[in-house]
């Protein structure tokens, strides 16, 4: 009787209780639906970034090898360089033998004397008041020693130096037999000059900086002049000794063989007797290396 009982409790309740059972049930359905979504998109995401990671690492891999590669080739690059350039100086250095330091040079240019030149006994200049002219000469320089990388040289040079025309001196003419006129007609007046000094030329111009290496300074501070003048003076006196100071700088062409350069020098000394023979000349020279 009481399991009957039961039984017809639960099928008096079970038209009551279905809707409330089957609203739970869709409940749970929808929230395992959800879940499942959910799952599905963390995956997706998870994926996802599996494969920018794996596009990163490949990225940096590349970058590895190409920055390698980039380092490699400048260091390679510069070896063969070098290389190319030791050889080449090696070549250079057994085609030709070693400098010894010294130079052959010709030079020409501009003078200025200090004073006119106005009292030639035998002749008179065309323009009294002039005081330019002309230089050419030649010379050698010796080495001597060499001082803090640079060289101590020994100079000998002549310089010809021709100042201005002159006329023979008409009271001259006067005074002297026709077949004894001592001038007449058109000369020159010059003065020949041979000088011995010591010159200082720097040779380490490279040690400061690479591009100034093919250029020489130098410096005369006092040189010994021997003058020959012409026309004589009043006192007829026509040899005088002297001094020289000069500073000048060359470049260095074709594997140091020659030389192109600038000088100035100025001359002095004691004046001979109405005669003031200090000047000042500025060249160009062209040199020759042994």
């Amino acid at each position: 009787m009481r399991k009957l009982g039961w039984a017809v409790l639960a099928l008096f309740l079970t038209p009551l209780l279905s809707p409330l059972i089957g609203s739970a049930e869709a409940q749970t359905r929808n929230e395992m639906s959800q879940l499942k979504h959910e799952l599905q998109a963390l995956r997706e995401e998870v994926e996802t970034k599996n494969t920018l990671v794996k596009r990163m690492q490949q990225r940096l891999e590349a970058l590895e090898t190409k920055m390698q590669v980039e380092i490699q080739r400048p260091v390679d690059e510069k070896l063969k360089v070098m290389k190319e350039e030791i050889k080449t100086e090696m070549a250079a250095k057994a085609e030709s033998p070693k400098l010894l330091g010294g130079q052959v040079f010709f030079k020409g240019g501009y003078a200025r004397m200090d004073s006119p030149r106005s009292n030639s006994l035998l002749t008179a200049q065309d323009n009294p008041d002039d005081r330019n002219g002309f230089n050419v000469g030649a010379g050698l320089d010796l080495p001597l020693m060499t001082i803090f990388n640079s060289t101590l040289l020994g100079e000998i040079y002549v310089e010809y130096i021709q100042t201005q025309h002159t006329t023979g001196d008409s009271s001259a003419k006067v005074e002297t037999p026709p077949d004894k006129v001592l001038a007449e007609g058109k000369g020159l007046e010059n003065i020949l000059t041979v000088g011995i000094a010591p010159k200082f030329r720097f040779d380490n111009l490279g040690s400061i900086r690479p591009w100034l290496a093919p250029y020489r300074p130098w410096i005369i501070p006092v040189g010994l002049t021997f003058n020959v003048n012409t026309p004589v003076n009043k006192a007829i006196t026509n040899i005088s000794i002297g001094g020289v100071t000069g500073i000048g700088i060359e470049r260095l062409f074709w594997n140091n063989r020659l030389s192109l350069g600038i000088d100035a020098r100025y001359y002095w000394g004691p004046d001979i007797p109405d005669e003031n023979l200090k000047h000042l000349t500025t060249s160009g020279y062209v040199g020759i290396n042994f």
